[in-house]
């Protein structure tokens, strides 16, 4: 996850608004121009592109202490090529674009931070091309569920991880390029086989060694 100093972090407070959204809320939209980086204080935040057809197809999904709406503003590009939606309660620290330059270049341990932080999502885009190409479905919605309880969940001794997924099966099938009926029935199964634990209707544990079985050379 991006560390941030407390210099870096008390200049971004001084400079940054708070903003809050509601679950299914469009933080930015594909089009809009872009002036600013957003700070996610909390909560989900989905990263998408709309297609031709109207689905939406999901690209990332970003997590509290994480950066949104970088690539515009590090670069010449003018409009949001991809939109961002609150997966729940969210909140975020919008940082207007001069502000946020001015900290890359006073703060040069920032500035290196930022430098490894795309190249990470540029290592994260090719390794989910790869992922995709070498899974089906359900190795795909496997890495989804794994990725996300490693981001978002608490190891146990057992290899059981105790996890708090609220996700729909609309969002989880548009993350994977699927339909709801196929995410509902993979979900069964991976519930059958003891990949994962419910309460209700909330994942809330999920078997690591189990649920990586599913996947292709995991």
């Amino acid at each position: 996850m991006f560390q941030l100093s407390e210099k870096e972090a008390a200049y971004l407070d001084k400079v940054g608004s708070v903003i809050n959204y509601p679950k299914g809320q469009i933080i930015f939209s594909a089009g809009q121009k872009s002036n600013e980086v957003y700070l996610i204080k909390s909560g989900l935040v989905k990263i998408y592109r709309t297609a031709g057809d109207g689905r939406q197809v999901s690209v990332a999904i970003r997590y509290p202490g994480e950066f949104i709406g970088l690539a515009e503003v590090l670069s010449d590009y003018s409009e949001r090529e991809y939109s961002a939606e609150a997966m729940d309660n969210v909140s975020v620290l919008i940082i207007w674009q001069d502000a946020f330059k001015k900290l890359i270049s006073d703060f040069p341990d920032f500035s290196s931070k930022m430098l490894k932080l795309m190249c990470d999502r540029l290592r994260e885009s090719q390794n989910t091309i790869y992922d995709f190409i070498m899974n089906p479905t359900q190795g795909r919605l496997a890495l989804v569920l794994l990725t996300m309880a490693e981001r978002a969940g608490n190891e146990e001794k057992n290899g059981m991880m105790k996890v708090n997924l609220r996700v729909t099966q609309e969002e989880l099938a548009c993350v994977i390029g699927s339909s709801r009926q196929t995410v509902s029935s993979l979900l069964n199964l991976f519930k059958e086989d003891g990949s994962l634990v419910y309460e209700g209707r909330e994942i809330v544990g999920i078997d690591v060694r189990q649920l990586r079985t599913w996947i292709q050379d995991s």
